[in-house]
């Protein structure tokens, strides 16, 4: 609120007026019920409502004409009150009626004007002194009244005298506040004129980090896009280069198949070699055997043309035996006549006999002739069965070799078929490679294309990158000399006096240098005035009234003291140090971050809760952790402890941090932490680690 001293005029008016009012008001209810007692007269009163509301009367009216801010209000008051106050104090017996003006005269202490105070003061001591007099004079001149008006005048002068003082001392309060004032405020205008430079330079970085931002989103976005289209195309190229895998697959087993198939058909061509050969010399064979039953048959034609003449001849021999048999019979027959005739019978019996003895020679010429041919037959037959067996020895020879070479000819023909089907399946095969092969070349030629277009993207991405890279290094570069403006600026809010023993906390960390390498660490107790309370986190010793550099980490920035006197306190590993300067502020380091993928452990300080997470990064003031628990997101000031599982610096793997910030990678969330204070062996392990995994690039 700006300074106008009319407002301040006005108030005092109004505060004035409604006290006036108000003791107005109680002082006519007080003599009201004096006068309803018989204690005044009717007259007396109405005097005094008259001499008590007519100048607050006149003084309503000249704040509506003159307006509320007027200075002749408060002598309307002086004297409007004086007059009636001079009233009240000489006609009335009380003893301490003259206290009726400390009310209105405390009231004149807001105008905190010296000269007029003192104006009131001579004039209300002359009141007081006259209305003395006039008592005395109309008989009130005991010596108790004597005493009263000695002790009025003195508790009048008195109360001036220190309406005076304290208007004195307020004006003298007042000025020095306004000197400090002034001097605050050219030390003001001096850092807000250093803020305003260094607020031109924060926001012209600003601006080039904004624009920069802004190029680089518009990249990133190309780089997104591009990374789409390669997803896609990659794909694709996944799918086509699956298809010509598995055509390569098939047509691998189709040419193993082909392979197999051509291996049986040299095997079955050979196996048909053999077969020919065995069923070519079989028909040789069965030649010779054919001519040699040509010959037997030939021979056993001559036999049979032999054995049919003997035949002949015996059936012409049997012809003549049966003449002779026949005649024999006959014979016999008349030997049976002439037998019968006993008798007579010699001569006819003589040529019987005869006859039979005739056909008798007849016979047996006959069957000599007849055991000849038989025994002609017999050898013909013998010939005969002879050229019969070998016939049929040759038969069944013939036979088998014709079986032979019948099953010859079938494996033959059985091969031949077998070649066949092969053959088919082999024509199958290639032409399934044939179209596999076609497929694969579309799939090649669809596989070149989307190289193509992977290699333009990435080409594309590359250089969008590297000019994302130079980008982000000019955004480096702008936000180092947005913080050194501002640690500059901070270190100058510190020094004016912004910045002090009043921002710090009970537990923060802190470090002490007593000399060149002598260290100490610990944390703030508690801070009054100018004296801090500290906690070492060991048992180290530092001699009372040594001079130390403190630094406190307070938020992002140190708060440093070259120059504090530190002593022991009663406690173990407590000391006092007593501060006498304003802050050195500088910003804090920032040191490299090393990837680091080790399980870990949070634990959510406040209540308690434990949550099983990754590290993503660590560096020697900072790390960051992957977890799938929403909890970060809404609550990025939380105080944590994290513990390392398997990490290499075994007696640092317990630390402790503030969630500064969260990001959500599609429910995987990243939580970026700030440690209340440098660990340098993490730093020094951070460095080894970043250094070895460059040489190992090199």
């Amino acid at each position: 609120m700006e300074y106008d001293e009319s407002v301040f005029k006005e108030k005092a008016n109004r505060r004035a007026r409604r006290i006036w009012f108000i003791f107005a008001i109680l002082l006519s209810a007080n003599y009201g019920s004096d006068l309803a007692n018989g204690l005044s007269s009717s007259t007396y009163y109405i005097i005094f409502l008259a001499l008590c509301w007519v100048p607050i009367i006149s003084g309503e009216i000249l704040l509506r004409v003159k307006g509320f801010a007027t200075e002749a209000y408060k002598y309307c008051l002086v004297i409007g009150y004086g007059i009636f106050y001079t009233f009240v104090i000489s006609t009335t017996e009380s003893p301490i009626a003259f206290t009726y003006i400390l009310p209105v005269t405390s009231l004149l202490v807001l105008y905190k004007n010296k000269k007029f105070m003192v104006t009131c003061g001579i004039v209300n001591s002359v009141i007081i002194a006259g209305s003395a007099v006039y008592r005395y004079m109309n008989g009130f001149n005991s010596a108790a009244d004597m005493k009263n008006y000695q002790l009025e005048l003195a508790c009048i002068i008195l109360c001036y005298v220190c309406y005076v003082m304290s208007i004195k001392h307020l004006n003298e309060s007042d000025g020095a506040m306004t000197d400090s004032i002034k001097a605050d405020l050219k030390r003001v205008v001096t850092t807000v004129e250093q803020v305003k430079q260094a607020s031109n330079s924060i926001m012209d970085g600003v601006t080039v980090v904004r624009e920069l931002a802004s190029e680089n989103s518009h990249g990133a976005n190309i780089v997104v896009d591009s990374m789409d289209r390669l997803k896609d195309n990659n794909e694709r190229l996944q799918q086509s280069t699956d298809s010509s895998n598995q055509m390569t697959t098939d047509i691998h087993a189709q040419v193993n198949n082909v392979a197999d198939m051509i291996d049986k058909m040299v095997v079955l061509t050979a196996e048909s070699g053999e077969h020919a050969k065995v069923s070519s010399a079989d028909l040789d064979s069965l030649i010779d055997t054919t001519k040699t039953m040509a010959s037997l048959s030939e021979e056993i034609g001559n036999i049979l043309s032999n054995f049919k003449d003997e035949f002949a001849m015996v059936k012409k021999e049997t012809g003549t035996i049966e003449n002779i048999s026949g005649q024999t019979n006959l014979l016999a027959l008349n030997a049976s006549i002439e037998a019968a005739r006993a008798g007579e019978a010699g001569k006819g019996f003589a040529v019987v006999a005869d006859q039979i003895r005739s056909l008798s020679t007849d016979t047996r010429a006959s069957s000599g002739t007849i055991k000849e041919a038989l025994t002609r037959l017999d050898d013909t037959s013998v010939k005969m069965t002879d050229s019969i067996e070998q016939t049929l020895k040759l038969i069944q020879l013939t036979l088998d070799k014709v079986m032979l070479a019948a099953g010859n000819i079938a494996k033959i023909s059985e091969d031949a078929g077998e070649l066949d089907k092969n053959i088919r399946t082999i024509d199958t095969a290639i032409k399934e490679v044939e179209s596999s092969n076609i497929h694969l070349v579309d799939n090649l030629t669809e596989v070149t294309g989307i190289v193509a277009d992977m290699t333009e993207n990435v080409t594309d991405s590359n250089e969008i990158s590297k000019r994302m890279l130079s980008k982000y290094d000019e955004s480096a570069s702008n936000i180092n000399t947005i913080e050194k403006v501002v640690e500059s600026l901070m270190c100058e809010l510190g020094i004016g006096g912004f910045m002090g023993v009043e921002d710090l906390a009970p537990g923060m960390k802190l470090m002490i240098e007593a000399g060149t390498d002598d260290k100490y660490y610990g944390e703030l107790v508690s801070h009054a005035d100018n004296i801090m309370t500290i906690r070492l986190n060991d048992e180290s010793v530092i001699a009372d009234n040594t001079e130390c550099r403190i630094q406190v980490t307070v938020g992002n920035v140190l708060y440093c003291w070259d120059k504090v006197c530190i002593n022991r306190t009663g406690a173990a590993r407590t000391y006092s140090v007593l501060i006498e300067s304003r802050p050195k502020i500088n910003n804090r380091r920032k040191y490299p971050r090393v990837d680091i993928d080790n399980p870990c452990t949070i634990t959510i300080k406040d209540i308690g809760r434990s949550i099983e997470c990754k590290l993503d990064n660590i560096s020697a003031n900072g790390f960051a952790f992957i977890t799938s628990d929403d909890y970060f997101m809404n609550n990025k000031t939380a105080q944590i402890s994290l513990e390392i599982h398997d990490f290499a610096l075994t007696r640092h793997n317990k630390l402790e941090g503030r969630v500064i910030r969260c990001s959500d990678n599609e429910g995987s969330y990243i939580v970026g932490c700030q440690m209340p204070d440098d660990d340098f062996f993490i730093r020094d392990y951070v460095s080894g680690r970043l250094k070895r995994e460059k040489n190992q690039r090199k």
